[in-house]
């Protein structure tokens, strides 16, 4: 184990935020990325990139609190969370059967029955089985270690977005060091200071409909990402100067002629384009929307003086809390798409384990029949090694190729002493 790191000193730094975006099983892809950061680019940086801040969503916020606990042993945290996902055997993750799929149409209707699964925890609807993955999720993190990073200045913010099913709202739970920041003006946003606890991020990555709800305290949650996939704005909430954004999905070139036709699809081809729906990723508009403020923001101040500047800073801050400022980013993205990966893995049979009932075996059925060669349902929940390690891989291998412009970003964002 690596040696802990001592409380870093920010000096100029800018303060770094990591963004995690959510997608199941598509996650495996963040870790091939984390990899990457923290083993090729960090011998070329001469030390490991600092995030101040780390905001995550679904298996984003897994794996930010993944960050939050492990953040004083940086070194190691691509290789332990990329083996720890190349390690999952499928049927002892998740799993369903006939039982789970006949009340479906309660959960959709809104007639689910609250189960107790283990004392306090208490879980409402979801198709798949998830106990198995919740116990990974509790043992995969230190989460003592959480408040401990944090105090001692090992991360300054961690956030975990979810959504309160009760109300519709995204919920951002904050661990922070300091006091909780103005927050959106949206009436369907609030944050909530917490100390980070599994319950937190097993709801923030309860797929819906698919995943069972999550109680956190009296209210049931499920995954933040049905309103903020990619929640780069906690990320600015909480001061911000530089974001680093990994996203799941991937952006596919422009169709110029017109699209190819194709027989009616069937059942799980509809799910996984459902889900698709219900996880739509804003994260290009939000990015272009921050360029443009950069640009204002720059346009502004540079048409007066000091006294023009503070007087543009009092006006913003009195409408939204707290002055306008530019904020560098720099985006990762799949190269190609995660659900052709998926489907390819369940046509050809390639997976780590075998088994796992009538459920799985019909799952893996549908996803090899359907139309195209895609199979988005099957990329969100399957979490198995043959398919983590292909996305562990892509991950990596998308994050060399942007080397140099990572570098160029994160060079003023390094501890050296790590």
């Amino acid at each position: 184990m690596s040696r802990p790191t001592a409380p870093p000193r920010r000096g100029n730094r800018p303060k770094l935020a990591l963004v995690l975006s959510g997608g199941g099983a598509r996650g495996a892809y963040e870790a091939g990325i984390l990899r990457y950061l923290r083993e090729d680019l960090a011998g070329d940086l001469g030390g490991q990139v600092h995030f101040d801040i780390i905001s995550g969503t679904s298996v984003g916020g897994i794996h930010a609190c993944f960050m939050a606990g492990t953040a004083d042993m940086a070194a190691r945290q691509g290789q332990l969370l990329a083996e720890r996902w190349e390690s999952m055997v499928l049927e002892e993750v998740v799993s369903f059967g006939v039982k789970e799929f006949m009340r479906a149409p309660a959960t959709l209707l809104g007639r689910g029955t609250i189960e107790e699964v283990e004392k306090g925890q208490r879980r409402l609807g979801g198709v798949v089985q998830t106990q198995q993955l919740e116990r990974l999720v509790r043992r995969l993190i230190p989460w003592s270690r959480v408040t401990k990073n944090c105090q001692s200045g090992a991360f300054d913010s961690l956030s975990v977005t979810a959504t309160d099913i009760g109300s519709g709202k995204s919920v951002v739970f904050v661990e922070s060091r300091s006091p909780l920041p103005p927050w959106s003006q949206d009436p369907f946003v609030r944050a909530q200071a917490v100390k980070m606890l599994p319950e937190h991020a097993i709801a923030s990555a309860a797929l819906p409909i698919l995943f069972p709800a999550i109680a956190v305290g009296e209210r049931f949650f499920c995954d933040g990402g049905l309103r903020q996939n990619t929640p780069l704005s906690p990320a600015l909430r909480l001061g911000a100067e530089k974001v680093l954004v990994v996203g799941l999905r991937h952006k596919p070139a422009e169709v110029t002629g017109p699209e190819e036709s194709m027989p009616f699809p069937g059942a799980a081809f509809l799910a996984g384009k459902i889900l698709n729906a219900f996880l739509l990723d804003h994260i290009d508009y939000d990015l272009d929307r921050l360029r443009r403020f950069n640009s204002f923001i720059e346009a502004a101040k540079a048409a007066g003086d000091e006294a023009h500047k503070q007087r543009l800073d009092d006006v913003i801050t009195k409408a939204r809390g707290a002055p306008y400022r530019t904020v560098g980013e720099f985006m990762l993205r799949p190269s190609v798409d995660l659900g052709e990966i998926a489907g390819e893995i369940a046509r050809k049979g390639q997976f780590k384990g075998m088994g796992g009932g009538p459920g799985i075996r019909l799952l893996r059925s549908l996803a090899g029949a359907q139309v195209g060669s895609e199979a988005d349902l099957l990329s969100y929940i399957l979490f198995d090694g043959v398919y983590a390690a292909e996305l562990v891989r892509v991950g990596y291998e998308d994050a060399r190729a942007k080397h140099d412009e990572l570098a160029h970003f994160l060079k003023d964002c390094v501890d050296p002493e790590t």
